[in-house]
């Protein structure tokens, strides 16, 4: 396919009417998108500055107050993002926590109504989530979190492009859309756009960050093959939630000198 400079701008366009809820034209740009999967990342930048520029901005006009403020960096993700991929992670957490056949856990994947497993996934995510943004906020500078809240988007971004471009579809929709049409050259661009942000951001800790929410999305492959046999787009939903929060856990053990005080930063 022959590369196109507006391809890919429509597909930029595409992917932030997909992953936020900014208005972003044309519905059909969404197509453009699909050529260009590695974009997920580029919007995940453009995400995370917005969110961290936030979170800094909150930080500064309420000193001494780093538990709303983390409150309100939550409703702010959630209000840019929406709640596509909330809604995945819940529907993960039930079709895993269904008994029976690998039939069955899909089915109640897919079922409409929420679950238990699927309100015990959110509120321990968002608690985590929380938790470790209101760390970040009294133990670090203020430049500091709005840095980590990027890394977390653009490793959120590439968790979601690792296991499209390593799964399998179980059925037809957008997540086998996404499958369908990432590959190697989508994880490997992908990849070096996330790592560059990462090392620019924080350093070397930007990039450990990075790497081990991508391992989470292997791993989540690995739940998902166990129990469905396959992924689908709340799979890939979901390795976008576990990447942001195991990108923040990762930078709280770090800067506070917990499990890796032997590391040299």
């Amino acid at each position: 396919m022959k590369f196109s400079y507006m391809d890919v701008m429509y597909g930029l366009i595409g992917g932030i009417g997909f992953l936020t809820t900014l208005p972003a034209g044309k519905k059909d740009r969404l197509a453009y998108l699909l050529q260009h999967t590695y974009l997920f990342s580029i919007v995940g930048i453009l995400i995370g500055l917005i969110i961290g520029l936030s979170a800094v901005c909150l930080m500064l006009l309420l000193p001494g107050l780093p538990g709303l403020s983390a409150v309100l960096v939550v409703i702010i993700i959630y209000f840019l993002c929406g709640l596509n991929h909330l809604d995945a992670l819940s529907d993960f957490g039930d079709g895993i926590i269904a008994h029976g056949s690998r039939d069955k856990k899909i089915n109640a994947m897919k079922d409409s109504a929420l679950g238990v497993g699927g309100v015990f996934f959110i509120v321990l995510y968002i608690l985590l989530l929380f938790i470790n943004i209101r760390i970040l906020a009294v133990s670090q500078t203020y430049l500091y979190l709005g840095a980590a809240m990027l890394i977390a988007e653009v490793s959120a971004k590439h968790s979601m492009i690792t296991i499209a471009w390593l799964g399998k579809p179980i059925h037809q929709g957008m997540g086998s859309f996404i499958v369908d049409n990432t590959f190697s050259k989508d994880f490997l661009l992908s990849f070096i756009v996330c790592m560059s942000i990462s090392i620019i951001g924080l350093g070397i800790p930007g990039l450990v960050a990075l790497i081990l929410a991508n391992i989470s999305s292997w791993i989540i492959l690995g739940i998902s093959k166990r129990h469905f046999g396959g992924i689908n787009g709340d799979c890939i939903g979901t390795c976008n939630e576990m990447g942001r929060l195991i990108a923040l856990i990762s930078l709280v053990i770090i800067f506070n000198k917990g499990l890796v005080i032997w590391m040299p930063w």
